[in-house]
C-alpha cells in the first residue's frame, strides 16, 4: 500500500502541530495537567507528577520528531503509543462511569491567555467517546509515517497543497477541540 507523499506529510505535520499545541499548554500550566491526570485515578499519587512530566516531554519530542524524515518513525511510534494510552485511559474511565473529569487534553483553548482565567475559575469537565475518537484519529494520522509514500516528483503546487491541507486539518482538529471543551457547558445550558 502506498500513499501520496503530500497527503502523508500533511497528515503528519497536522498531527505534530496539534500535539505540540497541547504540549505547549501543558508546559505552561503543569499543575493543571497534573490535576487532570490525577483525576483519571489510574496512577498512584506518587507517580502522577513524574508521569505528567514524561507525558508532556514525550508529546513534545514525538511531535518534533514527526516533522523530520530522519526521526519520523521514532516520532510516530512515540505519539501512537501515547495517543493509544490516552484513548485507553479515556475509555476505561468512560466505561466505569467516571466521566466528570477534565480530559487533560489542554487543546487550543488552553493556549489562549483570555481563556486561561475562565478555565481556572470553571475548568472544562467531562469526557466522552468523542475524546477517545479524537485520540484514535490523531494516532491514525501519525501512523501514516508507516505507509510508504508513492515515488513521484514534487512540484511547486504540491507545497501549496501541503500548506493548505495541513492548515485545514489543524483547523478542523482545533475546532473539534473547542467543541469538546464546550460540551459540558452546552449540556448545562440545555438542561437549565
Amino acid at each position: 500500500m502506498m500513499i501520496d507523499p503530500v497527503l502523508a506529510t500533511g497528515a503528519q505535520a497536522s498531527t505534530a502541530i496539534v500535539v505540540l499545541l497541547g504540549a505547549v499548554a501543558k508546559w505552561r500550566r503543569p499543575a493543571a495537567f497534573r490535576q487532570a491526570l490525577a483525576g483519571y485515578r489510574l496512577l498512584p499519587d506518587a507517580l502522577t507528577a513524574p508521569a505528567a512530566f514524561v507525558i508532556t516531554a514525550t508529546e513534545t519530542v514525538g511531535a518534533a520528531a514527526l516533522l523530520f524524515p530522519d526521526t519520523r518513525m521514532f516520532g510516530a511510534i512515540a505519539l501512537i503509543a501515547l495517543l493509544l494510552a490516552f484513548a485507553a485511559g479515556l475509555a476505561f474511565n468512560i466505561v466505569r462511569g467516571h466521566t466528570d473529569i477534565d480530559c487533560g487534553c489542554s487543546g487550543f483553548a488552553a493556549t489562549q491567555a483570555a481563556t486561561q482565567a475562565a478555565m481556572q475559575a470553571n475548568p472544562p469537565r467531562g469526557i466522552g467517546w468523542f475524546h477517545v475518537a479524537r485520540a484514535l484519529l490523531l494516532a491514525a494520522l501519525a501512523a501514516t509515517a508507516f505507509i510508504e509514500p508513492a515515488a513521484r516528483s514534487i512540484v511547486w503546487f504540491d507545497y501549496l497543497t501541503l500548506f493548505f491541507a495541513a492548515l485545514l486539518i489543524v483547523c478542523a482538529l482545533l475546532t473539534f477541540d473547542v467543541l469538546l471543551a464546550n460540551v459540558p457547558r452546552l449540556s448545562h445550558l440545555r438542561n437549565s
